[in-house]
């Protein structure tokens, strides 16, 4: 969930379970590829974790599902149920339930490139 399970989040959760699969805040492709910031962190102590992406463009989904297999996530989630505003203006989140055809695109884009699910 966006502005909330960021890492230290997430450390608290994985302080109740030791097993249960944690997610990222919902990272955009654009940051991955453009951002300034390690938007791929994340502490080895947060095993199992899964990388969840917002963006609609398969060649960059591929390129972010590629750059978080080589940090080692053990998932990749296709973020299509945030409602935000401002998630939809970027045209993916909620929006991409609407468009079946580009999520199917999306998902074998990145399953082409990587071996994790």
């Amino acid at each position: 969930m966006l502005d909330w399970t960021d890492r230290h989040c997430r450390y608290f959760l994985r302080q109740l379970s030791r097993h249960t699969l944690l997610y990222t805040e919902m990272v955009t492709t654009g940051a991955i590829i453009h951002g300034k910031g390690d938007y791929l962190a994340y502490s080895e102590e947060e095993h199992p974790v899964a990388l969840q992406l917002g963006g609609s463009d398969p060649a960059a989904l591929a390129q972010c599902a590629k750059l978080a297999q080589a940090r080692g996530y053990d998932e990749i989630n296709l973020n299509v149920g945030c409602p935000s505003d401002r998630v939809q203006n970027g045209m993916f989140g909620a929006c991409l339930m609407g468009n079946a055809p580009l999520v199917a695109d999306c998902i074998k884009a990145m399953r082409d490139v990587v071996s994790i699910r």
